[in-house]
C-alpha cells in the first residue's frame, strides 16, 4: 500500500462523511459502517500487510487506536448532529478533527519508516 495514497483516502473519506452529515437520516446499516473502523480500505490495511510491515514500530499500534477511536468519533459525530444535539456535535466535532490529524500524522511517520528515513 501506498501509505501517501492512504493519507489522501483517509482525506477524501472525511469529505465524505462531511457530505453526509447533511442527510435528513441515517440507516442502522450506515452508522456501523461508519463507525467499523476494519471494515474501511486502511483499517484492513492496519490488521495486514501494515501489521506484518510496521508491528515493531511502536507508532503503528498508536496509528490502529487512533483510527479505531477516529471512527468511534464519526459515529457520535453523526449521532449528536442527528438528535439535534448541537453543543454536543461541536464538542466531538473538535475531537474527530483532532484525531483525524492524529491518524495522518502516525501515517507520516510510518511512510518516513518506510523509506528508511
Amino acid at each position: 500500500m501506498d501509505l501517501g495514497q492512504e493519507i489522501e483516502n483517509h482525506l477524501e473519506w472525511i469529505d465524505g462523511i462531511a457530505s453526509l452529515l447533511g442527510a435528513e437520516s441515517f440507516t442502522e446499516t450506515d452508522l456501523q459502517k461508519i463507525t467499523s473502523h476494519n471494515t474501511c480500505e486502511l483499517g484492513q490495511w492496519l490488521s495486514s500487510e501494515g501489521l506484518e510491515l510496521y508491528k515493531e514500530i511502536p507508532e503503528f499500534s498508536q496509528l490502529v487506536d487512533s483510527h479505531e477511536l477516529f471512527h468511534k468519533l464519526a459515529g457520535e459525530l453523526i449521532e449528536a448532529i442527528q438528535s439535534g444535539k448541537e453543543n454536543k456535535a461541536v464538542e466531538v466535532e473538535e475531537e474527530f478533527i483532532s484525531m483525524s490529524q492524529e491518524v495522518v500524522g502516525y501515517l507520516q511517520i510510518l511512510q518516513q519508516a518506510g523509506n528508511g528515513s
